[in-house]
C-alpha cells in the first residue's frame, strides 16, 4: 500500500494540574498557568532542599503500580520514573485506541517510538550504589536507566513487532517520533505505531543547566511572543498517543483524534552555533510539508515551537510566513499559540504536549488562549502575515462543513525540525440498538475493578454514551485481567445495576461442550466465542470449562436454570437457552473464558469510547536521598 491515510486514534497524558485529556482541556481553555516553585514535596523526594526554580510540576513522579506490569518493588526503585510513569500512560493509549482487543492474543505489526532525553534518576543510582556497593544493585539497573529499555518494555508488554527504538533530537524528540512512525506506517508494512514522549525531573539538574545555557526565562512565567521574551520555563510530563492507518482503523472500530495529512522533517545544517536556530532550516521544513500539493489555506490555528525569545519568536513565525501569506488568506486569519505559556518547556515531551492541545482544540471546536501577552514583540510583524495570536477561547468554526485543519511545529536544539498537518476525524458512529444492556468490566485486582466501576458510574453522569459503543469498549475493546464484573445499564437514567463480581485465578484455555440437544442447538454460537471448543462429556480440567444449556422445558427464570441431572462443579457452567448473545459471551466471560467478542459487536460498527484511565494500584518507589 502506497502512502497509506494515517490517523490518531489513542491518546493519554500527564502533565501538570492535569491526570487525562479532559482535565488538560479545561486547563488549557480556561487560561491556567501551572508552573510555579518547586513544591516542598519535590524538594524532599529529591533530596534539593535549595531547589527554587519555577517549573511546570507533576504530582506524584514517584509513584507506581509495578504489580500490573509484573515488575517486583524491589526492581521498580532502581528503574528511571520516566519509564514508569510511561509504561502506565501506554496501556492507557492502546485501550483508548482499542489495541489490546479481548480474546486476541496474536502478534501485532506496530512500531514504539519513545522520545527521551535526559535520565536525571541515573545519578541518584548511582549515589546509591556508590554508598550501598554494587551487591545491592537490582540486576536490571542498567536496562532500567537506558533509553531504549522503555520502547523495549512498551514492544514485550503488548507483543509489538515492528520497529522499536528511542527518539532524541532534544526539544523536537516527540514529532521526530511522530514521523518516524508515520514513516514506518508509509514504507515498513507497519499497522500502527505506539509514539510517547516524556520529561520528569527526578533531579534539579536539567533545570540548573538550563539556566547556565540561557535557556530559561527570568520572569516567573513564559511570554511567548511578547516584547520582553527572555526564554521559558521548563516543565514535565508525559504523553503517549498511538497512530493507524485508517483502513485498519475503519474496520477496527476505532475512534479518530486526527487525521495526519503531511509532515516534513530536516535540519539546519550549519548555523552560527549548534544551539542557534537557522531560519533557512526552519523556513524549509515548512516548504516542504506542503510541497506536495497540501492546501496550506485551510489551516485555521498553528501551535508553534514558541521558544519564549526576542529572537526566537520571530525566525519561526517569519519562516511560516514563507509558506503562509497573507495574499492567500483574505480577511482570514491563522491563530497561533504556545502551550508552554501554561506548563512550561517539556523538552523531549514539548511536541507531545503540542500534539494533544492541538488534538482537542480542534476536537471541541475551540482555540485556547496564549497567556502572558503584554507587548506584542514588532519584530514578529505580524501585520504583514495571517496569524493572530490568540489570547482570549475563540470558537473554531467548520468551514462550508470540512473539517478543521491545524499544524503543529517543533523545534530542536541541535536543529531538527518538524512540521506535521492534522486534520479532525469523523465524528463518533453510533452503533446498533443494545438488545441486552450488559456492561463486562475486568481488572487485575478486586479494589481496581471496584475502583473502576465508581469510575464508570461517574463518567455516566458526567456523559452521554451510546450504550452499544459503552458495550462495545468494555467487551470487546479492554484485555481480560483475573478480576471480572458484570453490571447492567439502565437505558432510561443511566443507572448501573446488578453489579456482579467474580474472581478467576486461571483463564480457560478450552470449552467443553456437553453432548445434550439443547447445547449442541448453540455449537456454532459457543465456537464463534471462544477460540478452542470441544464437544466432549470428559470432567473438564483446570484450565477447562463444561458447558451446558438446560433444557427449555426445565428452565427457570432467565439467569437461574435448573441444574442438568449430572452434577455441576466448579468448571461446569450450566445456561438458560433464552438467554441472548451476549448474556452467553458475559457468562463465559465470568468464569473466565477468553472470549472473542466480536460476534457480539462486528467490525464497522460503532466507535470505541474514550473511558476513565485505569486506577492502578499506585504507591513511592524511590531510592533514598
Amino acid at each position: 500500500m502506497t502512502n497509506p491515510s494515517i490517523v490518531i486514534t489513542g491518546l493519554s497524558l500527564r502533565l501538570p494540574g492535569a491526570a487525562d485529556p479532559d482535565e488538560f482541556w479545561k486547563l488549557l481553555i480556561d487560561g491556567v498557568d501551572r508552573t510555579d516553585t518547586v513544591s516542598e514535596d519535590r524538594r524532599l523526594l529529591t533530596g534539593a532542599p535549595n531547589w527554587r526554580d519555577v517549573i511546570g510540576e507533576v504530582e506524584g513522579i514517584e509513584l507506581f503500580d509495578p504489580a500490573f506490569f509484573g515488575i517486583e518493588d524491589d526492581e521498580a526503585r532502581f528503574m528511571d520514573p520516566q519509564h514508569r510513569k510511561v509504561m502506565e500512560l501506554s496501556y492507557d493509549a492502546v485501550c483508548d485506541a482499542g489495541l489490546l482487543e479481548a480474546g486476541r492474543a496474536e502478534d501485532r505489526r506496530y512500531g514504539v517510538y519513545m522520545a527521551m532525553c535526559t535520565n536525571s534518576y541515573y545519578p541518584l543510582v548511582c549515589r546509591y550504589m556508590d554508598e550501598h556497593g554494587i551487591d545491592v544493585m537490582h540486576p536490571r539497573t542498567i536496562m532500567n536507566s537506558i533509553n531504549s529499555a522503555l520502547a523495549a518494555r512498551v514492544s514485550h508488554q503488548y507483543n509489538l513487532t515492528g520497529p522499536v527504538m528511542a527518539v532524541d533530537t532534544a526539544c523536537s524528540s516527540f514529532l521526530t517520533a511522530l514521523a518516524q512512525a508515520a514513516d514506518a506506517i508509509r514504507h515498513q508494512g507497519c499497522l500502527g505505531a505506539v509514539v510517547g514522549g516524556v520529561n520528569v525531573l527526578s533531579a534539579p539538574y536539567s533545570t540548573m543547566l538550563c539556566n547556565c545555557g540561557g535557556i530559561t526565562t527570568s520572569h516567573p512565567f513564559t511570554r511567548v511572543f511578547d516584547e520582553e521574551a527572555d526564554g521559558t520555563l521548563i516543565g514535565e510530563g508525559a504523553v503517549v498517543c498511538v497512530l493507524e492507518r485508517e483502513d485498519v482503523a475503519r474496520r477496527k472500530n476505532r475512534k479518530i483524534y486526527g487525521r495526519v495529512l503531511g509532515y516534513a522533517i530536516n535540519n539546519d545544517g550549519s548555523s552560527l552555533n549548534i544551539m542557534a536556530p537557522n531560519p533557512r532550516g526552519q523556513a524549509d521544513v515548512i516548504r516542504d510539508c506542503y510541497a506536495t500539493g497540501l492546501d496550506h489555506t485551510r489551516v485555521r490555528y498553528i501551535e508553534t515551537h514558541g521558544t519564549g525569545t526576542r529572537i526566537g519568536d520571530p525566525i519561526e513565525l517569519h519562516a511560516l510566513g514563507k509558506v503562509y501569506e497573507q495574499k492567500d488568506f483574505g480577511d482570514a486569519k491563522v491563530g497561533i499559540g504556545s502551550v508552554k505559556a501554561n506548563i512550561g518547556h517539556l523538552l523531549a515531551a514539548a511536541g507531545g504536549a503540542g500534539l494533544a492541545k492541538l488534538l482537542l482544540s480542534i476536537r471541541n471546536g475551540q482555540m485556547a488562549p496564549n497567556l502572558h501577552l503584554k507587548t506584542l514583540n514588532p519584530l514578529l510583524e505580524l501585520e504583514e502575515t495571517p496569524f493572530e495570536v490568540v489570547t482570549e477561547p475563540r470558537e473554531w468554526p467548520k468551514e462550508d462543513g470540512r473539517p478543521r485543519v491545524g499544524a503543529i511545529t517543533s523545534l530542536g536544539l541541535g536543529g531538527t525540525n518538524v512540521h506535521f498537518v492534522i486534520e479532525e476525524g469523523e465524528p463518533e458512529r453510533t452503533g446498533a440498538p443494545l438488545s441486552t444492556p450488559l456492561l463486562c468490566l475486568s481488572a487485575k485486582t478486586e479494589d481496581a475493578l471496584r475502583r473502576m466501576v465508581e469510575d464508570l458510574r461517574g463518567h455516566l453522569a458526567a456523559n452521554d454514551c451510546d450504550p452499544y459503543n459503552l458495550a462495545m469498549t468494555l467487551a470487546r475493546f479492554r484485555p481480560s485481567h483475573e478480576w471480572r464484573a458484570t453490571v447492567r445499564l439502565d437505558f432510561a437514567t443511566g443507572a448501573l445495576t446488578d453489579l456482579r463480581t467474580t474472581e478467576v485465578e486461571l483463564p480457560v484455555r478450552r470449552v467443553l461442550l456437553r453432548q445434550t440437544p439443547a447445547t449442541l442447538a448453540r455449537e456454532d454460537l459457543f465456537r464463534s466465542l471462544a477460540a478452542r471448543v470441544r464437544v466432549s462429556d470428559a470432567d473438564p480440567g483446570r484450565s477447562e470449562l463444561a458447558v451446558a444449556v438446560s433444557d427449555p422445558e426445565d428452565a427457570a427464570t432467565v439467569g437461574e436454570p435448573k441444574a442438568p441431572a449430572r452434577e455441576a462443579t466448579d468448571q461446569t457452567l450450566v445456561l438458560d437457552p433464552r438467554l441472548s448473545d451476549i448474556e452467553t459471551a458475559a457468562a463465559l466471560f465470568m468464569r473466565g473464558c477468553l472470549v472473542d467478542w466480536e460476534h457480539c459487536f462486528p467490525d464497522g460498527t460503532g466507535t470505541i469510547l474514550t473511558l476513565t484511565r485505569y486506577p492502578f494500584a499506585e504507591r513511592p518507589h524511590w531510592l533514598p536521598v
